[in-house]
Formats: structure tokens, C-alpha cells, sequence
């Protein structure tokens, strides 16, 4: 059998599973007891709160025929085919794939009939926003007189961009985006159930990066599932989602509040150096200034967000600022973000720090400020750091690169809280590295021999395709994404790849890390825009050869004499050219 993701496994097959949505649940309960149903439902909301599972359960409850208040009973076989999706009776339409009017036209055609097996046809339109303007129109007329025992279920995620001569014939059930809270205990639920250890923190942040929906939640779960086996603490979460943690972001926000603007540059390119990208700090800096000003209004605000210890960290700096002094620090940071693409993304953010400092000087705290926490405390030269190298865009240091910098005398002293999320790349480098060249000189000899303890097992790979293809077998879904980035060189020693914005965001610095680890390579991963025209990635390159192969197929056919021959006595003409099962030329 299949493997079933948590999201398909967990979708609530009664009304009384749904999660956050009462409200919605007790007026349909309600419509259904009282056999006043509208024939025309839309249902709004963002991803992943339940529009298209409430679609369902809808249809199921109107066919159900051992229904228990208004509760499908999920047995009887109108339950089971509608559930299945093989009832001839349900249809359900997705409008991103399915936009035109002939579509449509299918749709008004069946609905002339009578159901076959069931007492009513539901017709349920996801995504219904996609839906051409004439497919629109064509639909008007139907959806505002539909025949008897006909129901028609639109949901979408964006129901302004519906015409509103469709909304006003539809009666209109908005789902609100779940709280914190109520995924936080969904999660318990389910990870209890599936007999799984989850800590409370480690869940709140899956819940904050959720964002309100269920779906999001069970996805981003299982992925720090897929990192973690059977537990899922807080580390596991921020290490596989890739977010940045409330120790680091305090210890970047604390000299920046300061106006210490060399202890900000160091954190910040340390953070940078351990794989979290520009955007990703300086969104986590901006939310804890507005953590900070909701603090400053009332200490409760934030009580169910945060864990005790950086509740307090809240207070104690809230305190001394003034509130208008924390609102120029956010807008500065706001305008920051939106100028980030226009240059290079590390240079913007140091610069960002740099001018967040210089507005110390401007506006001075109102009492003296707590003390640096010691959470990480990097006393490292200027002239030589680790930081210093190009790793903004996440590119993995070798060793032989690492131990040139070390000889400036660097000095880098991190604590055990800050050791344990660094990813394992990192910290091979700083226990078999660091320590080492603090100790003693490094003279060639060194070099040479912290160069081989720290070498990585290098397969012999000729091309970036062999690359993929070993890849894809034991961690296919990484080798499908990468299958997409765009190659810029390719060495025995290097390889440089190029991604896009969405690629950023795809592809973790765990799982660039890991794949760098497996390939014993130094992986450039350029973080830069660029366009296909100017790089080309494998699936491009694959798509190209397969084109020009079949064009070159196709033009020996045409001037094969029997194949021209057959044609003029046919009087035919060459639609399709395939290569025979098992042969290797035409």
C-alpha cells in the first residue's frame, strides 16, 4: 500500500473533525436538520482551513441515507463512492486546470438529467476565482435557477476576483484562519495518535510558520518528521525548516539595539555563515521589534507566543525604549525588505545593520541597558574572519580555504546552546579545524593534514547528470528540485549553481548542506537573479536534447525513400515518429 501524507490522512471524514471552523459547521448542520438548503454554496478562506473537505462532506451529507444529525455516516455506499470519488453524481472540477467555457458547457449539459444512483447531483468548483470571464457568464443563468436537487459548491481562496452577479447568487460561508492555539492542540492530537513525541515549543514555532492553516501545519510536521524519525523537539524544527531561532535573533538584535556596530557584523555574517539566508534574518528581526512595541502596550499580548525565557528578554529590553524609538527601527527594517532584490543581498543587510546603529545616536535609550546576553561571544580580528568569506548566499567553505583564514589569529568561542543548532557541516569544521590551528602553527605541514582530516569522499563523477542520476537514488524529491537549478559550472572540485527566488526557499540549508556532504565537493549555491536565458538547467537542457532528437527523427523519416513512397501511394501525410521498443536507431 502507498504511503498516505499526514494532510490526506488526517482530513476529517464527519463535520464534528473539523478544526476552527464552529461557526460555518453549526449553520450548515443546521440548514441540513431543516431541509433549507440554498442551492448555491461559496466558500472562502486561505489554503488549508477546509473549503474543499467541507465541499465533500456537504455532498455526502445531502446523499447520505443513514445520516445522524446532519452527520454523514461514512458507510453507506453513497458515502463510500462520494468519498472515493467515483460517484457519477458528484463532480468536482478543478477551475485552474478546467477555465474555459466549454468546460462549463459540460457542467450545464449534465445538469438537464436527473441523478442516476443518488438523490441529489453536487457539483463542487475548487478554485473557482480561475474561471474565464465567459465561463462566468455562462454559468450565471444556471447557478441562479438551478433544476431541483442540484447543488453547486464553489470555494475559493480569493473570492473578490469571483464577478459579484456570481457572489450575490451564492450564499457565502467565509472560514477564518485557525489561531496558534488550535494547531498547536490539533498537532498534539494527531502526533499523539500516530504515537510520535513532539515538545510544546518545538510545535508553536511549526504553528507560527503555519500561518493558520491545518493543511501547512500537517505538511511542515512531516517534513520535520522526515528529519527528525519518531521526535520532533525545537531544534529538529528550526534546523529542517530552515527558520532562524530566538537565540540567534537576540543575539544579532542586542548589539544592534546597542549600537555596537562591529558585534552586529560579526553575528550577523555568522548567522549568514550557518546557512540562513539575508530575507530570512531580517524578517525575524522585524518581528521581534513588533514583539518588542506589543510588549511595551501590554506584557500579555505575547503570553501564548513565546516561551518564558524570551518573554522576559521582551520585557527587560521593552523597557528601555521608547515606542516611537522602536517604530523608526521597524520602518527602517520594513523599507530594508523591500529594496532587498535591488542589490546584493548580504551587502544590503550589512548596510541595513550598519544604519540601524547609526540610529543610536539619534534616539538614546531611556535607562541603561541590560547586558549582552552571553549566548554567543565572538571575539574574532577584522582583518582575517571566517564570516568574511562570500557564504551569504549560503556557499559551503572548504578546508584548506578555512584554515588561510584562521591565520589571522581568529578567535571564535560558541556556547553549547548556540553548538547545538549549528548545522553538521559547521561543526566538523570547527572541532576538527578550529582547535586544532588555535593550538598551534599553521605551517604547511598543518594545513595539509587538517586539509585531508577534513576532506570529504569525492565520487568520480564526469558530468552534472551523473551527479542527479546517483542522487535520485537514494533521495529522489532532492534530486527532482535540483533537476531545475541552473548550472554554472561544473569541476572536479566545484560546482556552481544558480537559484531562483522560489528555489530559495525550496531547498533548506540542511538540504544544501547534506547534498554538498554526500557529493565531497565545494557547492556554490548563487542566490542571485538571474534568467533562463542567460543559465540553463538540467530539466531544460534534458527537454532541449529531446526536442532536437525528435526533430532529427522526424526529418530522416521524411526523406526515407519507402517512407515517401508509402505516403504518395497513401496520399498521407507523417503525423508522429516514434523509436521501435528496444531499438537504438531508426
Amino acid at each position: 500500500m502507498s504511503y498516505v501524507v499526514l494532510a490526506r490522512k488526517w482530513r476529517p471524514k464527519r463535520f464534528a473533525d473539523l478544526v476552527g471552523q464552529d461557526v460555518v459547521v453549526r449553520t450548515l448542520t443546521q440548514m441540513l436538520l431543516s431541509r433549507q438548503l440554498p442551492h448555491a454554496f461559496l466558500l472562502t478562506g486561505i489554503r488549508g482551513v477546509g473549503k474543499t473537505t467541507i465541499a465533500r462532506l456537504m455532498a455526502m451529507a445531502v446523499n447520505c441515507v443513514q445520516s445522524n444529525d446532519a452527520e454523514p455516516c461514512g458507510h453507506c455506499s453513497a458515502c463510500v463512492t462520494i468519498a472515493q470519488g467515483k460517484s457519477l453524481d458528484v463532480q468536482e472540477m478543478d477551475a485552474a486546470s478546467h477555465t474555459s467555457v466549454d468546460d462549463i458547457r459540460e457542467i450545464l449539459e449534465g445538469v438537464r438529467y436527473p441523478a442516476v444512483n443518488l438523490p441529489h447531483k453536487v457539483y463542487i468548483i475548487d478554485e473557482a476565482h480561475m474561471l474565464s470571464k465567459s465561463a462566468f457568464n455562462a454559468l450565471l443563468k444556471t447557478l441562479e435557477e438551478p433544476p431541483e436537487r442540484v447543488l453547486f459548491i464553489l470555494a475559493t481562496t480569493e473570492s473578490d476576483k469571483l464577478p459579484v452577479t456570481v457572489r450575490s447568487r451564492c450564499q457565502r460561508f467565509d472560514l477564518r484562519r485557525l489561531g496558534q492555539d488550535e494547531i498547536i492542540d490539533y498537532l498534539d492530537y494527531v502526533l499523539r495518535q500516530e504515537s510520535i513525541a513532539a515538545e510544546k515549543a518545538a510545535l508553536q514555532r511549526i504553528a507560527q510558520s503555519a500561518d493558520g492553516s491545518v493543511r501547512d501545519a500537517l505538511s511542515l510536521t512531516e517534513r520535520v518528521l522526515a528529519y527528525s524519525r519518531q521526535s520532533i523537539d525545537l531544534h529538529a524544527v528550526e534546523a529542517s525548516l530552515g527558520l532562524v531561532g530566538h537565540q540567534l535573533i537576540r543575539a544579532l538584535a542586542e548589539p544592534l539595539l546597542a549600537a555596537n556596530a562591529a558585534l552586529s557584523l560579526q553575528v550577523l555574517r555568522y548567522a549568514m555563515a550557518t546557512g540562513h539566508s539575508t530575507r530570512a534574518l531580517l524578517q525575524s528581526l522585524l518581528a521581534l521589534l513588533h514583539q518588542l512595541s506589543c510588549v511595551q502596550v501590554v506584557p500579555q499580548l505575547l503570553n501564548d507566543e513565546v516561551d518564558q525565557a524570551h518573554r522576559d528578554w521582551l520585557q527587560a529590553w521593552a523597557a528601555c525604549w521608547d515606542g516611537k524609538d522602536l517604530d523608526v527601527r521597524y520602518q527602517v527594517l520594513l523599507q530594508a525588505l523591500r529594496d532587498l532584490s535591488l542589490s546584493d543581498e548580504r551587502r544590503s543587510a550589512e548596510m541595513v545593520v550598519l544604519r540601524l546603529c547609526h540610529l543610536g545616536g539619534l534616539s538614546q535609550p531611556k535607562g541603561v541597558l541590560p547586558p549582552l546576553s552571553p549566548m554567543i561571544n565572538m571575539d574574532v580580528e577584522p582583518k582575517k574572519k571566517i564570516a568574511d568569506r562570500d557564504v551569504a548566499r549560503g556557499e559551503r567553505v572548504s578546508a584548506p580555504a578555512m584554515v588561510d583564514d584562521l591565520a589571522g589569529e581568529v578567535r571564535v568561542n560558541v556556547i553549547e546552546p548556540v553548538l547545538d543548532s549549528m548545522p553538521l557541516a559547521l561543526l566538523e569544521v570547527c572541532e576538527s579545524v578550529v582547535e586544532d590551528a588555535i593550538e598551534k602553527p599553521l605551517t604547511e605541514e598543518v594545513k595539509a593534514e587538517v586539509a585531508a582530516s577534513t576532506s570529504k569522499k569525492s565520487y568520480g563523477f564526469g558530468s552534472w547528470h551523473e551527479v542527479l542520476e546517483a542522487y535520485a537514488q537514494i533521495r529522489p524529491m532532492e534530486s527532482a528540485m535540483l533537476e531545475q537549478v541552473g548550472l554554472l559550472s561544473f569541476s572536479e572540485n566545484e560546482v556552481h549553481l544558480a537559484l531562483s527566488k522560489h528555489q530559495q526557499e525550496l531547498i533548506t540549508p540542511i538540504e544544501r548542506i547534506t547534498f554538498a556532504e554526500w557529493l565531497g565537493r565545494d557547492v556554490i549555491w548563487d542566490e542571485a537573479s538571474f534568467s533562463h536565458s542567460q543559465v540553463e538547467s538540467l530539466a531544460v537542457t534534458k527537454a532541449r536534447e529531446a526536442k532536437a532528437f525528435q526533430e532529427n527523427l522526424r526529418r530522416e523519416a521524411e526523406e526515407d525513400p519507402h517512407v515517401q513512397g508509402l505516403m504518395a501511394t497513401l496520399d498521407c501525410t507523417l503525423r508522429d515518429v516514434r523509436m521501435a521498443s528496444g531499438a537504438e536507431e531508426l
